[in-house]
This record gives structure tokens, C-alpha cells and sequence, in this order.
């Protein structure tokens, strides 16, 4: 059973994955105002609407600021195959380097290896770990590459279908 719902979460974040990557397009592109505000962590938030193979979606980025030491982030994609909500929280280490890619004016697309992480419960602590349980070669801009590795890591961010 234990093995089987680690299965399962593997396989929706790997679709988590898949419609990340396929929404995004490979590059990503943020507004000034939205660099300008993730850089401190200033409370901030815009709505992009993009087309991607025929399909229309809507991505709501917010910031949220700084809480107990993280920076809170929430992002929210509306598609016709159904609506995500991601929340995050970034050390100020995490949010430095989401910026700088975020700043990074390259289009050469870059070719990453993104672990796919099941959820691992100790049954003699209770605790919930999180294991690589294999990896998914994504290609895209700088930014692209850098906020998917944190989007889809469940140290950093959680998604959920709502």
C-alpha cells in the first residue's frame, strides 16, 4: 500500500511536471515589475493569459512576502485540462538565484536532468520524506529551467489540483 501511494505521488508530480513543461513553452519571460518585487520579496501579483498547441490557460503569480524566514510564493494555472495551485517557500538563498535567472536576458536553451520525487512516510517516526525516484530531461531558458528544479521540488513547493 505505502509503496503503491508513493507511486502514485510520483506520477502526478511527473504529470505536474508535464504540464508545467508543456504550459511554459520551454522559455519563460517575467515582467519588470515582477523581478523588480521577487527580488525583496515584496508582496506583488499579475495574471499572464497565454496559447500554447491551441489551448488557452491563465497563470497567476503571487507574491506573497517574507514569512518566518521564507519568502511565500503562490501560483495558480487555470487550463482547459483542469486548475493547479502551486504554493512555495523560498530560503533568501533560493530567491537570489530565481532572480538572477529571472534577469538572465539569454533565449539559448539549456538542457536540465529534474529529479521526480515520491513521498517516503517513516513508519516509526511518521515523519514524510521525500526520495528521487528518477529524473525527466526538461529544456528551456534559464529562468524556465531554474523555477521548474524549485516549482517541483516538494522541499521548496507544493501543488495540488483544485
Amino acid at each position: 500500500m505505502k509503496k503503491t501511494f508513493g507511486i502514485v505521488l510520483a506520477l502526478l508530480v511527473v504529470a505536474g511536471v508535464s504540464l508545467t513543461c508543456a504550459f511554459a513553452a520551454e522559455y519563460v519571460k517575467y515582467s519588470k515589475n515582477f523581478i523588480k518585487n521577487f527580488k525583496d520579496c515584496d508582496e506583488y501579483s499579475e495574471t499572464t493569459e497565454s496559447e500554447f498547441e491551441a489551448k488557452n490557460f491563465s497563470t497567476s503569480r503571487k507574491i506573497i512576502g517574507w514569512r518566518n524566514g521564507q519568502c511565500k510564493y503562490q501560483e495558480t494555472i487555470k487550463a482547459q485540462d483542469g486548475n493547479y495551485v502551486i504554493n512555495c517557500s523560498f530560503p533568501s538563498i533560493q530567491v537570489d538565484e530565481l532572480y538572477d535567472a529571472m534577469r538572465d536576458k539569454s533565449k539559448e536553451m539549456e538542457r536540465y536532468e529534474l529529479e521526480i520525487f515520491g513521498k517516503y512516510k517513516d513508519p516509526k517516526t511518521g515523519a514524510t520524506r521525500y526520495t528521487p525516484t528518477g529524473t525527466q530531461t526538461i529544456k528551456g531558458n534559464k529562468a524556465y529551467i531554474t523555477w521548474t528544479k524549485y516549482l517541483n521540488n516538494p522541499y521548496f513547493c507544493s501543488p495540488q489540483k483544485i
